[in-house]
């Protein structure tokens, strides 16, 4: 299971949160960066996403096969 982190700052505020969901993550980080903060997506690889690759992050919604 993929993790994804949140990273937005505003105004000398941090806020940092967790998901598992690629859409809700996209979701939550839109928001965010359409009212103001400095927005990036982090995966459990280190991966770092910003405002212009959210997209990209849908694509671990993907299941993975089935292996016998």
């Amino acid at each position: 299971m993929e993790l994804f982190t949140i990273h937005a700052s505003k105004d000398g505020d941090w806020v940092e949160t967790q998901d598992t969901s690629p859409t809700l993550t996209v979701a939550k980080a839109n928001t965010l960066h359409k009212t103001g903060w400095d927005v990036h997506i982090t995966d459990s690889d280190g991966r770092r996403y910003g405002p212009t690759r959210f997209n990209e992050v849908l694509s671990f919604n993907r299941k993975s096969p089935i292996k016998f």
